[in-house]
């Protein structure tokens, strides 16, 4: 059974697994081995970043079985920073019931328009939520090149 859960501290080090997971599983659908391979590493190669977006933001976890296999973060309150998925666990819902949670948050917080940068592998998932194309842009990080769509969802 699947359990939407606040984040704890302990974690931490199962988020880094769930991040690099979810993008060495699911990325090459869109993506070159050498963009997989960077971006699956950012939780350890920017790890002092991710910490401090996964702590300062407001993190929810999936659970199964009290075993965390996915998460999503807001932060700012106007922004899903973050959005993963364990490879295993993909396409069963849990992406949109974790939106879902963020989105009633953010709402409770005030926020109006929730924005998101979303990958090629999670736009699909933010249409279907409602959200709209803002802008798709090419990022460059370390010199390797991404593709990447803003996205806005109106909350009220």
């Amino acid at each position: 059974m699947y359990l939407i859960r606040d984040f704890r501290d302990t974690d931490l080090s199962s988020l880094e697994l769930i991040f690099h997971d979810a993008v060495m599983a699911q990325g090459r659908r869109g993506y070159s081995d050498e963009q997989v391979e960077f971006w699956a590493a950012f939780p350890y190669l920017y790890a002092a970043d991710f910490r401090t977006l996964v702590l300062t933001g407001y993190t929810r976890v999936m659970a199964c079985n009290q075993i965390p296999v996915a998460f999503a973060t807001l932060h700012p309150d106007d922004h899903l920073a973050l959005l993963y998925v364990l490879g295993d666990h993909a396409g069963r819902g849990i992406a949109g019931r974790l939106c879902a949670d963020i989105e009633q948050e953010a709402s409770r917080r005030g926020v109006a328009c929730l924005r998101t940068d979303a990958s090629l592998l999670s736009q699909p998932v933010f249409e279907q939520r409602g959200y709209q194309l803002v802008q798709q842009e090419r990022i460059e990080k370390e010199d390797i090149e991404f593709t990447r769509f803003i996205m806005e969802k109106t909350l009220r």
